[in-house]
């Protein structure tokens, strides 16, 4: 029984990861979709197709969880207001990385998004009354050292558009802090399928005040437009199971292999290998995510031993 039980979560584990890599290569290759369509196309025409094709994976697992009719069911002023903020924040985010992944190299974006977790750390003091050590604040001052050798601000390679990744990085983690509002009986897909409903409300504002917007070239380019939300949709929700499985102390560390795979996708589809810009900035990223982790890990064994105490 030992056994069956051991090679059970062994499964878990593997089906936890299986997704968050997965989820981590659909966010590179929608990248490269959005880098290759950047001179063609403008960039509030991308978000829509990002938001509005995002709907079809949700839909999917709407149907497959069998809550067609739930997602309606004991809405509130507070949760449809948390949603579309939550919404209007990964609009954004789309926006800012779109422009900056066009504009700088395609790893350097990347990279510089990990800022999230710092940010995640800091806004959980305001806003859920965390109590941050020595640990998280050391790492927190780490990883922003790391981010300011990648940006370096002081040299000739200083790029303005090397703050949207940040921009980035700041939303996501807003977007997190609002999760911990948003009460537990609410649905994953339920949050999602509002959430989305906002980003997809936002993005035909954004477009309706655009002027630079191209009709669609060829089908080739539609079904890379498409393709742009479906792979985005379905990475939220590849991420969002992968985190319910297993404890997200155990599967944070694998978000970071989307630094090698950006760099490796960055330099076979661009032509592109920052190693300079990057080194040894990303390095303190990394270091810092990993304090992180490994800090949240020791206090949820800390807090579980002391509810067996207690």
């Amino acid at each position: 029984m030992k056994n069956s039980s051991v090679k059970s979560n062994s499964r878990i584990v593997y089906l936890s990861v299986g997704s968050m890599l997965l989820g981590v290569l659909f966010i590179d290759i929608y990248g490269i979709i959005v880098k290759f369509l950047g001179d063609t196309y403008s960039t509030n025409q991308m978000v829509l197709f990002r938001n509005l094709f995002a709907i079809i994976p949700l839909l999917a697992l709407i149907f497959y969880t069998n809550e067609n009719l739930k997602i309606f069911k004991n809405l509130t002023k507070k949760f449809i207001i948390l949603c579309f903020i939550r919404g209007f924040c990964f609009l954004f985010m789309n926006v800012f990385y779109f422009i900056a992944i066009n504009n700088m190299d395609f790893a350097t974006a990347s990279t510089l998004t990990f800022s999230a977790t710092f940010f995640i750390v800091i806004l959980s003091i305001f806003f859920l009354n965390d109590k941050v050590g020595i640990y998280r604040w050391s790492a927190v001052i780490i990883g922003f050292l790391g981010v300011a050798m990648i940006m370096k601000p002081t040299s000739d390679i200083f790029s303005y558009y090397s703050i949207y990744p940040l921009m980035v990085g700041f939303l996501y983690a807003v977007a997190i802090i609002i999760l911990k509002f948003i009460p537990k009986y609410n649905s994953t897909a339920k949050i999602q399928f509002y959430s989305l409903i906002a980003s997809i409300f936002g993005a035909v504002i954004l477009l309706a005040i655009t002027f630079d917007n191209k009709f669609i070239q060829s089908y080739k380019d539609l079904l890379m437009l498409v393709s742009i939300g479906i792979l985005g949709g379905a990475a939220g929700i590849l991420f969002i199971f992968s985190y319910r499985l297993i404890e997200a102390s155990k599967l944070a560390v694998f978000e970071y292999l989307a630094i090698p795979s950006s760099f490796f996708l960055g330099w076979l589809f661009f032509n592109e290998a920052p190693i300079d810009q990057l080194f040894p900035g990303v390095l303190g990223i990394i270091f810092a995510g990993m304090i992180i982790i490994w800090r949240d890990k020791k206090k949820k064994r800390a807090f579980k031993v002391s509810k067996k105490v207690h």
